[in-house]
């Protein structure tokens, strides 16, 4: 190796030239040291720039409503008509002699396999005994004023019997109990009703 200033012969390794005392600016040793610094900033850079975008995800992900956040939501398939349940009665009544009392319910529009269940059982008097009707709004106007009017449901005079209705349409119904035929008894009946239907 030679140096740069008077071109004396200088040997590998040496920062300076024995002859002049020059600097030599091709010393190997110091390379490396440039590079190894330069590597370690870089990482240094690179570090810093993660380190960053993991606080500015942080700071989104706490300040992002839940609401906006995309989840994944589960398939469903198109549901069909679901079966409904209303409780139209399920206690006691009392009937007064020469009277009757009713229960209103609705079949909603759009409505299917609409029917009314239940049961009753009266007592009081010589025959324990009660009449139930099903009746739409046209029918109930009729009976209050002692017409003839057809039902959807008659249970004749008797102690007990199930209630039934089906294929109702849309509309205002009553479940009528009546102790008209009675002029001196009242009646204590239990009575239990549900109105079922799709949609």
């Amino acid at each position: 190796m030679n140096c740069q200033n008077c071109s004396a012969e200088v040997p590998e390794g040496s920062q300076f030239c024995l002859k002049c005392g020059s600097p030599l600016a091709s010393a190997s040793a110091v390379q490396p040291k440039a590079s190894r610094s330069g590597l370690i900033g870089l990482i240094a850079v690179l570090l810093g720039i993660l380190v960053v975008l993991v606080v500015i995800r942080i700071v989104q992900n706490a300040s992002t409503p839940e609401s906006t956040i995309p989840t994944k939501t589960p398939r469903v398939q198109a549901a069909g008509p679901q079966p409904h349940f209303i409780n139209l009665t399920n206690g006691a009544a009392t009937v007064n002699a020469g009277g009757y009392v009713w229960y209103t319910f609705t079949v909603p529009e759009n409505s299917s396999l609409v029917a009314v269940g239940g049961h009753f059982s009266a007592t009081g008097g010589q025959g324990n005994d009660i009449d139930c009707y099903i009746l739409d709004e046209d029918g109930m106007v009729n009976f209050k004023n002692g017409h003839p009017t057809g039902t959807y449901y008659n249970s004749g005079k008797v102690t007990q019997a199930k209630i039934g209705a089906a294929n109702l349409a849309p509309g205002t119904y009553y479940i009528v109990l009546d102790n008209r035929f009675s002029l001196i008894t009242p009646k204590a009946v239990q009575i239990q009703a549900t109105l079922s239907y799709s949609q």
